[in-house]
């Protein structure tokens, strides 16, 4: 069976790009490779439902990167692969140099995703509804193969919380606009030249209160238009969303995270405070 990193370097072969010791970095929702010793990465899509995500990703990047947003950039003169021996869907992107997860001050975080989003309307590329994401992973309790490690009582507050949520979103008004998604820590690297958004899979069109149920409260006060009470709404179902794919995961790291997401959803709906990290 071929391995993703195998793909990836097939794939940079194709282009030119000859990767002497790759690198696995991430292996989640799709698998990233550092084709080193060139600042090149890969990105793998191995699962057939990832796959148009990725192309869809990369057509949006493209369109940030022309804009001079504030992004990693898709590698130039390349273009989204299915690779022949494996079926994976590879993209490469420019390898950025800078540490995630990293503190950073509120105004600057602030500042940098409202260039973001002001790029995002620029841009031309269909995105789906971010209701989509919470309806999949809704739907993925329903699978029992997917969720055999869930605990009957989690599994119940879980539909609980979709349910509810639901229902609540029904009668929500908000305007929509076009979102990064995810915009989590995990989600942005600080360069030299200041942050990076990564990761666009998950854009989506809804409203600003979905991106901003990622901030801290710190930066949430710095978008004084925000409704709180839409908010307290979309961190409780990003909770239930995370949790359930969390939990879920072939990946043991990943329960943990899963864990710290219901410990969200058992606390009263008007306490479920920030979103905490998000791998």
């Amino acid at each position: 069976m071929i391995s993703a990193i195998e793909a990836a370097t097939d794939v940079a072969g194709q282009f030119g790009i000859t990767s002497t010791d790759p690198v696995l970095l991430q292996e989640t929702n799709n698998t990233v490779v550092w084709l080193r010793p060139k600042a090149v990465v890969a990105k793998v899509a191995v699962r057939a439902h990832s796959q148009d995500e990725v192309r869809r990703e990369y057509a949006l990047a493209s369109e940030l990167a022309v804009l001079g947003a504030e992004v990693a950039r898709p590698l130039p003169g390349t273009w989204p692969i299915s690779h022949s021996g494996s079926g994976f869907v590879v993209t490469l992107w420019e390898r950025l140099e800078g540490p995630d997860r990293v503190p950073v001050a509120p105004e600057v975080l602030a500042g940098s995703l409202r260039r973001l989003h002001a790029a995002l309307r620029r841009t031309k590329s269909d995105l789906p509804s971010f209701r989509a994401m919470v309806v999949k992973a809704s739907q993925a309790l329903e699978d029992d193969l997917f969720m055999t490690e869930v605990h009957e009582a989690d599994s119940e507050l879980l539909q609980e919380t979709y349910k509810r949520g639901f229902v609540a979103l029904e009668s929500a008004q908000f305007q929509e606009c076009r979102l990064h998604g995810e915009p989590h820590n995990g989600n942005r690297i600080m360069t030299s030249e200041g942050i990076r958004w990564i990761d666009f899979e998950s854009c989506c069109i809804g409203p600003l209160e979905w991106d901003l149920a990622f901030q801290p409260d710190e930066v949430v006060h710095l978008f004084p238009d925000t409704d709180l009470s839409l908010l307290a709404l979309l961190r409780r179902l990003n909770s239930a969303r995370v949790a359930t794919w969390c939990l879920g995961s072939r990946h043991p790291e990943m329960h943990e995270h899963g864990e710290i997401h219901l410990s969200l959803l058992r606390q009263p709906s008007g306490d479920s405070g920030r979103l905490p990290e998000i791998p």
